[in-house]
């Protein structure tokens, strides 16, 4: 009992600890999403920075001057005590700096005030004093700088005694500005400003946006169980595939696609056709609650799934205002009939192809119909579900979203299960409610959501039954892949056929 709690605490860490990783890679992908609005408002800020610190912009001019502090009639030219030199030095700093001689300055100039700044620096270890005057502009910096060098012993007089300030150096005339315009730094700092301002927002505006993060979130937004994680699948082989913008297909079928994402669509057959013997019926619905979450890649997935397991299975295109299944399967215009135009059980029967390739039989449309709810609720389409059903094991009906359409819930009064796929972080979690209240007001034959295209741990189940025994997809006694009566088992065609190539 002890060893059984201590195992369930560590998976609740480890879960924990995948929703914070989860939780933070959403968020980052969040803010990567938006780098173009990042962009524009970095440049914009940047080009305003710029302007803003143009306009504002005043040169400042420096003229300088050095002194000697040395004793009156001292013939060394300084006093032996270096120590109180420097004391006197900084006695005369103060002199340098004060309003008082600034005011005789001024007033000599005929000046309102003194217009500009003094710096007095004594030169560590020696009694020599620097004395800058800064100005707006170069003239008024060598003026100013001379006026003091002109009053100072007025004032000094008193204070000083029989300290005596030399000039070491004659004022300078300055010719270029203590400081440039730092344009280009200012460019930078106003787009590090803008884009990391905007950043914070997006990031913001990600943490408190109400959609479904991770499995924990699931569980607590959702009314609804958690049928299967499907975690996220890399899209492109390679780099090369990137440039070129060549997607590979998400079929279990595909030999590029991992090891993890055919297990755990095989663990959602397992699940489902558990259901299934449980509730009997065989009409599946497989919606959501928006565009793009995936649905259909389920759909195509479990379809395969379920051929591979010696199922009779038969893909429909619910969706038939949004004609894309054919053009996804590959299937050529010539080979198939539309079956949204057909008005009678056997026309509809025309319309259903048999894919070699996959196994299945499927039933496309490629004329966009503008009365699809009426095409739904037929007794047309009620018959012919009727029929095919005493000939397919498993129909999936790939049906379209929920929100704001109203086939998915005409397809859900066909059902006799359903399923919705749920795209992490894309849809707030109210709307995903909305949805699933339409799906099991049907007399409760929503089995869950498929939680899909999660970040995380790529060819790792997501939960279910592991590597071993039991409904286990592992390389143990099981039905996996590897196990006696899996793909590669002696009891499995694929056995027979590799045996024959040896063989010959």
């Amino acid at each position: 009992m002890e060893q059984t709690a201590e195992t369930n605490r560590t998976t609740d860490r480890i879960k924990e600890n995948e929703s914070m990783v989860t939780d933070f890679y959403t968020l980052f992908l969040d803010v990567i999403r938006q780098w173009w609005v990042i962009l524009i408002v970095g440049i914009s800020v940047a080009f305003l920075s710029y302007i803003g610190a143009y306009l504002m912009y005043q040169p400042q001019y420096a003229s300088r001057t050095t002194f000697v502090v040395s004793a009156r009639g001292s013939n060394t030219g300084a006093y032996a005590n270096l120590s109180q030199t420097q004391r006197l030095a900084e006695v005369f700093k103060t002199v340098l700096d004060s309003q008082v001689l600034k005011k005789k300055v001024a007033d000599t100039l005929e000046m309102d005030s003194f217009p500009g700044t003094v710096k007095v620096e004594i030169i560590p270890e020696t009694n020599l004093l620097n004395v800058t005057v800064t100005a707006d502009s170069p003239t008024e910096a060598f003026r100013l700088l001379e006026t003091m060098l002109e009053q100072y012993p007025s004032v000094s007089q008193s204070v000083l005694g029989d300290v005596v300030l030399e000039v070491f150096e004659d004022p300078n005339y300055p010719s270029t500005p203590v400081e440039s315009f730092q344009g280009r730094r200012v460019m930078k700092m106003g787009f590090l400003a803008g884009a990391g301002v905007m950043a914070v927002l997006f990031a913001l505006l990600s943490f408190m946006r109400d959609s479904v993060k991770n499995e924990k979130e699931v569980k607590i937004k959702l009314d609804t169980t958690l049928f299967a994680t499907i975690y996220h699948e890399r899209k492109y082989q390679n780099l090369k595939a990137l440039v070129k913008r060549k997607k590979k297909k998400l079929w279990i079928s595909e030999p590029a696609v991992s090891f993890g994402y055919e297990e755990t669509i095989k663990k959602i057959r397992t699940k489902f056709l558990y259901e299934q013997k449980k509730r009997g019926g065989r009409i599946l619905v497989i919606s959501s609650t928006l565009p793009q979450e995936g649905k259909t890649t389920v759909a195509i997935n479990l379809a395969l799934a379920l051929a591979q397991d010696d199922k009779k299975v038969l893909l429909v295109e619910g969706d038939l205002r949004r004609s894309a299944l054919r053009a996804g399967l590959g299937l050529q215009e010539a080979d198939i009939r539309s079956w949204g135009s057909c008005s009678s059980v056997e026309d509809m029967e025309k319309a259903v192809y048999y894919m070699e390739a996959t196994g299945f039989y499927v039933m496309v449309n490629d004329e966009k119909q503008q009365r699809s709810t009426e095409i739904v609720g037929s007794k047309a389409v009620k018959n012919f579900l009727g029929k095919m059903k005493e000939q397919m094991d498993v129909i999936i009906v790939d049906a379209p979203h929920v929100k704001g359409r109203s086939d998915a819930e005409m397809w859900a009064q066909k059902a006799d299960m359903s399923l919705l796929v749920v795209k992490q972080n894309k849809t707030l979690a109210k709307y995903i409610n909305d949805a699933i209240d339409v799906l099991d007001r049907q007399g409760n034959r929503l089995l869950g959501c498929i939680f899909n295209d999660v970040p995380g741990r790529r060819g790792i189940l997501s939960s279910g039954y592991g590597y071993g025994y039991g409904y286990g997809y592992g390389y143990g006694y099981g039905y996996g892949r590897y196990g006696k009566y899996g793909r590669y088992g002696k009891y499995h065609p694929y056995y027979h056929k590799a045996s024959k190539k040896e063989e010959g």
